[in-house]
Formats: C-alpha cells, structure tokens, sequence
C-alpha cells in the first residue's frame, strides 16, 4: 500500500553511527508531519527507501552529530569571517577541519559566538539523499536547538538511543543513551549533571520520547536531579537560532532557487506563458498582416505604372521609376517641374524673404537640389526655425549643415 502524501513533514536524523546502509534501508528515520486542525500528531517511523512523498520538509540532526562550541572570533565580516572559523576551532576539532561544515550561530556576548560543527560527508550525504527524492528542505537544525525552549526549563528529547538536551536559546548537548532501560537512566543523569555544570538547573524538565519504555529512566534520572518532569509531545521551535543549509558549499542563489517551491508557481507560469504566446501570436499576425498589405500595395503601384507606361519591360521600383518617367514627360514637353532650377529657387526666394537673400553668397543647383551659402554671420541673421517653417509653407525642406550652408530640396 503506498504510503500518504505528505505536504510538510520534520524528519529527525539517527546519529551517523548508525549507517548509510541502515538509514536507506531500515525504519530509523522518525517523522513528524505537520499537524491538522490543531490536533496532536503521532510519529511515524520509516527508512529512507520507504519515506512517503513529501513536498517540504525540515531536518533536524542527531544532537550528538552536531557540535556547539563558544569561540570568540576577530573583528572580521563575510566571507573573511567563514574562513578564519575553521582555523580558530583547528585545535578543539577531532577531525581534520576541512572535513567539517561550520556554521555560525548567534552572538552570545561583545566577543563571543556560537558556532556549530557537523561532518561534512554524512551532512551532504542526507541532504542529497533527501534532495534527490524531490524534497524541497526548509531548514536543517541541530537536534539540541530544534526543542522548544521556555524560561525556567530544560527540554528532553528521547529518540533513537539518543538525547538531545536544550538549555537556552542557543546552548544545548546529545548524548548516547543505548537501548536498556539502567543504560539510559545513566545517560539521563549524567546529561542532567553536565549541564548543571554549565549553568543552573531550572525547576521543571520538559520531556518527549519515541517509545514509552524511556518513562521510568527519565522519571528516575529527574528524581536524582531535583527536577520536576512534565511530559510533552515531540515538537520543534520555528525559530530555532542555526539552520545548517546555511553552511553548504555553493552559490547562494542556487540554494535559493533550491528551496522555493516551483510547484506553488505553476498555474501563474502558466498564465504568464499563455499571455506571451498570445503576444507573439498576435505580433506575428499583425506582422504577416503587414506583409501582405505590402505586397499587395506594390503589386496595386506596379500595375498602375504598366498601365500608365506600358512600354516598361523591366519594373524594379514602380515608385522611383514612375517618377523619373514623370519627369522625362514633362521635359520632352517643355514643362518645369517642382524639382527643377527655376521652380525650386522661385520658391526659395519667396521663402527666405528680401533681406535675407541679401544675406547669401552663393547657390548650387544638382540633382533637384539648392546648396545655398551664406556670408560670415549671414546665416545668423536668419532666424533657423522662421525659415524653416518659411520654407515647409512653401512645400520645402530645409537641412541645416554647420553654421553658413543649407541644402533645400521639394519636400516628399
């Protein structure tokens, strides 16, 4: 029977100890899917192989895996700061450092911070195993960080043979429990006793456990330590202060683009590519439109101009061609037309007005065309926009070139 899909799910990582093969192939993952409707929701045991489709997930790592340790680090910022990490923990490591993900924490004082310290093969190796079964991960965390935390308590978490111990905001430690009940009952106690070492004991023990038979060890071990037990289902804090994705190697964009959720975006991609198809379509529509209007305008321009001079064997550009046959006509006729000297500088003249024609100093008739020069400072007399617009009543146009010349042509 195949198992429920799942829309969110926090999956709660064995120690490392257990095994590559075991975590593929044996139910040690425990699941704690998001609850509905307020209503308490029940852990769920799998192995990798046999974890249900999941769209999201939060992993929170065996709190023995995971090291938190106090350091003070130098005045330095990004990535500068990313490396002298690993060089300040060198000598506190049992690994070499470059087989280590770091990741830092939260400031704890003016000088000190809290910086978590996780294999780097076994992180990679879950995180890929997970990723690869299209899981989008939300966060890591570490198992002591991810408990809730509430002033004047300690949280307990007893799963997998293992303990995982939060005693403030960013502080917290594992231990190894083993699987017989006076085993466990030792390990409690001494977890219990080290971190009172560390700070002072509160009044009340919260704990959550995978299996009932942790009831009397954990009953036991508060009783030595003068703590009060209350227990409580297995939970996580949202806001807890280390997310281990955040030590992957990699692009920062790239791990961006990992962790959104493509599948929300699929119905406005969808619009969004429909409307571009639908803009495309319709610009090539208009295009084609266009075309044809083209075509069929030339093939209306060409018929005109056979009719007119059916003589003409080879028809290239019935426009230019039309008007130099127009213009052949109408010399063979006797008759000036708009382009020609007399014509052209008739209207000119008329536009320029008196006084500024006194003005120029030479006019160069070609190709249907006035160059007309002026004296030094000539042109400057002439106020430019007054005989432009001059010259476009008189079906003109005037362009300008530097400050003393203008070439004048019949306006199209």
């Amino acid at each position: 029977m195949a198992a429920t899909p799942l829309k969110h799910t926090t999956i709660w990582i064995p120690s490392r100890t257990v095994g590559e093969r075991s975590l593929v192939n044996d139910p040690v993952l425990q699941l704690l899917p998001a609850a509905r409707g307020g209503a308490p929701v029940a852990l769920q045991r799998c192995s990798l192989e046999a974890l249900p489709a999941t769209r999201s997930a939060v992993v929170v790592f065996d709190a023995r895996d995971v090291a938190l340790m106090r350091v003070k680090l130098p005045q330095l910022s990004g990535a500068r700061l990313a490396r002298a990490i690993p060089n300040v923990l060198e000598d506190q490591l049992l690994q070499e450092p470059h087989a280590c993900t770091f990741v830092l924490g939260p400031p704890l004082g003016t000088d000190e911070h809290m910086v978590a310290v996780i294999d780097r093969s076994w992180f990679e190796f879950v995180i890929g195993a997970l990723e690869r079964r299209g899981i989008r991960l939300i966060a890591a965390w570490p198992g002591q960080l991810a408990l809730p935390f509430l002033p004047g308590t300690w949280s307990l978490a007893c799963l997998n043979e293992s303990l995982a111990l939060r005693l403030s905001p960013s502080e917290g430690m594992g231990w190894f429990a083993g699987s017989e009940p006076a085993d466990r009952t030792s390990a409690i106690a001494a977890a219990l006793e080290a971190a009172g070492a560390l700070m002072p004991k509160p009044t009340l023990l919260s704990a959550c456990m995978d299996d009932d038979a942790w009831r009397a060890s954990i009953d036991e071990a508060a009783h030595r330590a003068g703590l009060a037990v209350q227990m409580a289902p297995l939970a996580v804090d949202p806001d807890c202060p280390i997310d281990l994705l955040s030590g992957r190697q990699g692009n920062a964009g790239q791990r961006w683009l990992a962790s959104v959720d493509w599948r929300t975006w699929r119905l406005p991609a969808g619009i969004a590519a429909a409307a571009v198809l639908v803009a495309v379509v319709g610009m090539n529509l208009h295009w084609a439109q266009l075309a044809r209007e083209r075509t069929e305008l030339r093939a209306r321009m060409e018929a005109t101009f056979r009719q007119a001079f059916p003589k003409a064997q080879v028809v290239v550009d019935p426009l230019l061609q039309m008007q130099r046959q127009t213009a052949d006509l109408r010399l063979r006729a006797g008759q000036n037309g708009p382009e020609d000297f007399l014509p052209l500088l008739t209207r000119f003249t008329q536009a320029l007005g008196p006084r500024a024609a006194d003005s120029l100093a030479s006019l160069e008739y070609r190709e249907g065309r006035l160059k007309a020069r002026w004296r030094p400072g000539g042109l400057d007399a002439v106020n430019r926009e007054t005989l432009r617009a001059a010259c476009q009543r008189a079906g003109l146009r005037v362009q300008f070139e530097g400050d003393a010349q203008a070439v004048i042509s019949v306006a199209g």
